[in-house]
């Protein structure tokens, strides 16, 4: 049987909505938010007595017909009684969030400063006072106060003065001096004071000096005297230690590049911690290849300050064996090519090879016989020994202060500068020993050991030696001293010829 589609009774769409429906539909929504209320208001009704206490408006019935939706009355609720204090014990296990604090205002800036002046050449106090706007009121009668310090003394140019200033907010312009100091010695200090009613008062202070043993380590780097320096030993001091060595070690031969020494220094120090001299040296050691050799000062009963070897015998010997601290010989004594003038001839002495300016020591006491401009041989020096030894000195860039024909000097005074004056191919010393009148080879000469340390002198110097020998090892090691790897030292030009 064939199935045919049919309209509903009433003609329309199954799909179709009634009018009435989507008129009604608002009025829906209405009554579902009224009994929301109304569920709302009977919870609270419960647990609140004042709000039971409210009359309950009467049931609405549905209206018959469709309508348009009324606005519903609105529901006012009483306030809810404040919620009662929460305990300790139910606040157990939660962490309260504390108040943001407030950031303290930070303190005003100090109004006070440091300040340090140099003396310049035709400074005074009251000027430099001035230049930095210090009241003139202020700065005559700082100046009269350090006058009267000084007496009649001047301060040196280069010397430091500290101040301790402070500006006033109603006078930015007008700063204050509150103290004003200068050290013109490190166991001297002047010090000028602001007292509370504005005048100045005065005040000399006087450190107390003592002596304090340290020493100073390091490794040969170039010249000895340089190396030392460098670790932080003062120069008077490594001069020392090099002309006592300069009796026994053979700097040619035993000195190389890398050999660690130490030298015992006493300084004198103020009770603030100021040194006031650098350190006198006391002993030394240097370590070489084969051997050690130390050096200790002493001085004997009656007798003169000098060094001596750890076994009490003097360091001094008749002649230098190295008339410098050099490191290179050149050239040997004996026949070779001359390097300008072209043909063979006797070298008669040694060419050390040694910087520019390094000083030259008299291998011996002696007399000035010869200083100044010498043919081939630049600049000269010539010493008698005694009537049958001489020693001579060339090719020097000068020639050494006070040194003149005639004057006595003794063994291991500076008599001249290393240089390259004359018919020379660099910056060297030509070195000679003369014996007999005729030029000898002075490596090959024999000197003999001075005096020993002997009878009362013996047990003194030996309790003298251990004390150093250990302070050696033991001794702080001086306060400015930065060991650092020194730089490579430019390889010195060999000399060929004289």
């Amino acid at each position: 049987m064939v199935m045919k589609d049919f309209t509903s009774p009433s003609g329309r769409s199954k799909t179709a909505k009634s009018p009435a429906f989507a008129l009604f539909r608002p009025v829906l929504f209405a009554i579902g938010a009224i009994g929301l209320a109304l569920g709302g208001l009977m919870l609270t009704h419960r647990s609140n007595p004042e709000i039971a206490a409210l009359p309950t408006a009467p049931p609405q019935a549905a209206p018959p017909a469709p309508s348009p939706p009324v606005a519903s009355p609105p529901v006012v609720l009483a306030d809810p009684e404040p919620a009662p204090p929460v305990s300790s014990a139910e606040l157990k296990g939660f962490q309260m969030k504390p108040a943001d604090q407030i950031a303290e205002p930070e303190p005003p800036a100090s109004d006070r400063y440091e300040l340090t002046l140099r003396l310049e050449r035709g400074d005074t106090i009251e000027k430099m006072l001035a230049d930095i706007d210090v009241p003139e009121a202020d700065r005559k009668q700082i100046a009269e106060k350090l006058q009267g310090l000084l007496k009649k003394k001047k301060l040196a140019i280069g010397e430091t003065i500290e101040l301790l200033m402070q500006t006033l907010p109603d006078q930015p312009d007008a700063p204050r001096v509150l103290t004003l100091s200068v050290r013109p010695q490190p166991e001297r200090e002047f010090i000028i004071s602001r007292q509370d009613d504005g005048t100045y008062a005065a005040e000399e202070k006087i450190y107390k000096v003592s002596p304090r043993i340290v020493r100073v380590e390091g490794e040969r780097s170039g010249s000895l005297e340089q190396s030392g320096m460098r670790a932080g030993a003062p120069s008077p001091a490594m001069t020392e230690f090099v002309r006592a060595l300069s009796y026994d070690v053979d700097f040619q031969r035993e000195l190389k590049q890398g050999q660690k020494f130490t030298v015992l220094l006493e300084q004198l120090v103020t009770s603030d911690g100021r040194v006031t001299h650098p350190g006198r040296l006391l002993a030394g050691e240097l370590r070489l290849l084969k051997r050690t050799v130390t050096v200790i000062r002493f001085r004997p009963q009656g007798g003169a300050e000098g060094f001596y070897s750890a076994q009490g015998e003097s360091v001094v010997r008749s002649f230098l064996r190295t008339p410098m601290d050099a490191s290179k010989i050149t050239s040997h004594f004996g026949m070779r090519e001359h390097p300008i003038l072209g043909f063979s001839a006797l070298h008669a002495g040694v060419d050390f090879a040694a910087p520019p300016g390094t000083p030259i020591l008299a291998a011996g006491t002696g007399k000035v016989v010869m200083a100044g401009p010498n043919g081939g041989y630049g600049n000269y020096v010539k010493l008698q020994h005694t009537s049958d030894v001489a020693t001579a000195y060339a090719h020097m860039s000068r020639v050494g202060p006070g040194i003149k024909p005639g004057v006595s000097v003794r063994q291991g005074q500076v008599i001249g500068f290393v240089g390259t004056t004359g018919l020379s191919t660099g910056p060297h010393l030509h070195y000679e020993f003369i014996r007999g009148g005729r030029q000898v080879n002075p490596l090959a000469q024999k000197f003999a050991m001075r005096a020993a340390v002997g009878g009362k002198d013996a047990a003194r110097f030996q309790g003298l030696a251990r004390q150093y020998l250990t302070q050696m090892k033991s001794a702080p090691v001086v306060a400015n001293a930065k060991p650092t790897k020194p730089k490579e030292p430019a390889a010195p030009q060999i000399a060929k010829g004289d």
